[in-house]
């Protein structure tokens, strides 16, 4: 953990006990919002076969060509947001095989104070409700499955707090390793699991340091000398406002609660905790609220929601100390489509007004696209019709809640989420929650990358190149030349030339516009970006640069409007202080800003309508920055490990002692995973 940024290496032990040749196939989970950029198999300690990264489909049948020329291979494919598949073909008997998985990310917030980071590692899928993406090698007995973990920590300023509200943890403060070695250094620390651990449940820890919460704002460059495609500056911005945001004159409250099955037990206890105190920290004055509990059904508390009052909130004090987890399956979808209807019924006889729905979920289902897409069109349709403000902000409680669920009804209602694990005080968390849901937004948002006269290229300033929209239907139109009027097809040309045929489903488009000179994520031309007080906001930018570049931008303006009175902050630019250690021979070009400015704006196309277009913009990333995504795979042959050791373009392995890292080269875990997790295709 570079201060608010993680490198992390993944390696995935298997021992093969078989007698023959086999072919093996797991899951697993990853933080939704990791950019996973790096897949290798060392085999047997010698061999090293290195993924590259293709469309999924082109990576599926290399993968299984490779396969069935006897060569060994693996293939790496996402899932789901945050659910990952591991394919390893021709496993020779009694073969050691790891799997190094890298990824990097930036640190979200914990929301119980802007100085405090929560790291998450998942390291279990839970049973969730709906139809799953692929066959999934379910097993009930993990408990062979060993487990472990260790951090080094290098902030910025001094750390003050390390804690785990999940594991017991060991803890070196001073240093990177595990014993005090040299001067102690107070912004330095080395974290580890101090009792053997299971997949059960999610590791978290809490890392708390000052300054964190200062904004700060670091720049990369790639040059096309240094293998990029063409010069790039990639810009990570990331704050925690710190201001008194205005609060909404009035507003309807919707806190939305799910009772599934899978809530049962310390989850559905939180969830009747947390509601209490939301209930009794409502703005006094108009406001008012409704409860909707939901499962595979919904009960409203109320048909419309209610004046905020004395009575009203000790009727449904009392309404949910009855709360039980009892209404079956997760059926998310449906439940915030009920809520987009409960506002509607409120609204239709009189004057319009602001909303705010509070889901309070362990986010177990698997209609991710589904979600989103349902929270996206109703917030932007009320913005567009109305003129009014709706908005999602998310609890998310447990110790195997879905992250990738929940920061997307986040993200797709421009709220934000938190999460409490079982055990852990939410008191703080919902506090910072609610004061989100109470005030305004930031609109008309803009952030100048370009603003200042350092980032002027040798030349003037780039100005965008506006090409005409490619037409990816290849129809004719009514103004295309007639067709002209050709010979008589010879059935014996002597000197005709069989042309390859494009077989299969299309996949992708022929033609696709060149990136912008600016790529933003997320963008902020439809609906606010989420700007709030005590939540790290993280917004990146890829420019595009001139062959002879000047300096970058010493410095980014942030501007916008809240109910009618100006924002604005400008924000000191300084180049990436990560050490290239960290993420050599884990991102691509060792260009960390990069890498996870290509994930945001991946994650802002995923979070689209699943078109030919926004799958193309989805491969060209993740192509042109090494990453796997819902559109690109990881697939590894001999034949690539060959290309490497001859070293004919493709990048070479470094020393298999590196491959295992200790702590000092940033996060490195390791599963040990028995032969039962892994099913025979």
């Amino acid at each position: 953990v570079a201060d608010v940024y993680v490198v992390a290496e993944i390696v995935q032990d298997y021992h093969s006990n078989a007698p023959v040749d086999r072919d093996v196939e797991y899951v697993f989970p990853l933080p939704p919002s990791g950019a996973v950029c790096s897949f290798k198999a060392v085999i047997n300690d010698t061999q090293v076969i290195r993924g590259v990264v293709k469309e999924k489909h082109e990576a599926k049948k290399a993968y299984y060509q490779a396969v069935a020329e006897g060569k060994t291979a693996g293939l790496l494919q996402q899932e789901h947001a945050d659910v990952f598949c591991v394919s390893l073909g021709n496993i020779k008997p009694r073969a050691k095989i790891s799997v190094h998985i890298s990824f990097v990310s930036i640190v979200p917030h914990d929301g119980s104070s802007p100085q405090t980071l929560r790291i998450t590692m998942p390291t279990a899928i839970a049973p969730r409700y709906g139809l799953a993406p692929t066959n999934f090698p379910w097993f009930g007995n993990n408990a062979q499955n060993r487990f472990e973990l260790s951090v080094s920590v290098q902030m910025n300023g001094p750390i003050t707090s390390i804690s785990s509200p999940s594991h017991p943890i060991g803890l070196t403060l001073g240093c990177h390793q595990r014993e005090l070695t040299g001067d102690y250094e107070p912004s330095k620390a080395f974290v580890y699991l101090s009792t053997p651990t299971m997949l059960d449940r999610d590791v978290v820890i809490l890392i708390s340091a000052q300054g964190l919460d200062t904004p700060r704002c670091s720049v990369e460059r790639w040059l096309k000398s240094e293998g990029a495609k063409e010069t790039t500056d990639a810009y990570a911005l990331t704050l925690v406002p710190k201001f008194e945001l205005p609060a909404l004159p009035s507003q309807e409250y919707i806190f939305l609660v799910d009772r599934s099955g899978s809530m049962a037990g310390g989850r559905i206890t939180a969830v009747k905790a947390a509601l209490q105190i939301l209930l009794r920290s409502l703005p006094s004055y108009n406001t008012s609220f409704n409860i909707i509990s939901f499962g595979s059904h919904c009960t409203p508390l109320w048909s419309t929601s209610q004046p905020y009052t004395a009575g009203s909130m000790e009727q449904a004090s009392q309404h949910i100390d009855g709360f039980h987890a009892n209404y079956e399956g997760t059926e998310l979808r449906s439940a915030l489509e009920f809520a987009f209807r409960s506002r509607e019924g409120l609204k239709s006889g009189g004057k319009k007004g602001p909303t705010s729905i509070f889901v309070l979920t362990d986010g177990e289902a698997w209609d991710l696209d589904g979600v989103i897409q349902i929270v996206e069109r109703n917030c932007e349709r009320v913005k567009n019709r109305d003129g009014e403000l709706l908005r999602t902000f998310i609890l998310g409680v447990g110790n195997q809640v879905s992250t990738a669920m929940c920061e997307g009804i986040a993200r797709a209602g421009k709220g934000v989420a938190v999460f409490v694990a079982e055990g852990e005080s939410p008191d703080a968390k919902l506090m910072s929650l609610l004061k989100a849901g109470r005030g305004s937004v930031i609109e008309d948002l803009t952030v100048d990358w370009a603003g200042s006269e350092g980032n002027r290229d040798e030349g003037g300033e780039l100005e965008d190149i506006k090409l005409p929209k490619a037409d990816y239907s290849r129809e004719s139109s009514a103004t295309s030349p007639p067709p002209q009027s050709e010979p008589p097809l010879d059935l014996f040309n002597e000197s005709h030339v069989e042309l390859p045929s494009r077989i299969g489903a299309q996949k992708s488009i022929d033609f696709l516009d060149p990136p912008p000179k600016v790529q933003q994520a997320p963008k902020s031309d439809k609906l606010p970006v989420p700007l709030y007080p005590g939540f790290r906001c993280s917004i990146f930018a890829i420019v595009k640069r001139c062959a002879n570049p000047g300096p970058p931008s010493s410095s980014v303006k942030i501007t916008g409007k809240v109910m009618g009175r100006d924002v604005v902050l400008q924000i000191p630019v300084s180049s990436t202080s990560v050490h290239s250690v960290l993420v050599e021979g884990k991102v691509e070009g060792g260009k960390l800003l990069h890498t996870l400015a290509a994930k945001a704006l991946i994650q802002s196309f995923e979070d689209l309508p699943k078109t030919l277009e926004n799958n193309a913009q989805i491969e060209r990333l993740g192509k042109q920055y090494s990453l796997a995504s819902s559109v690109t795979s990881f697939v590894a042959t001999d034949e690539d490990t060959e290309r490497e050791l001859k070293g004919d373009g493709v990048r070479r392995d470094q020393e298999l002692s590196g491959a295992r890292g200790g702590g000092s080269q940033g996060l490195n875990r390791r599963y040990g995973v028995p032969s039962s997790w892994f099913g025979r295709r």
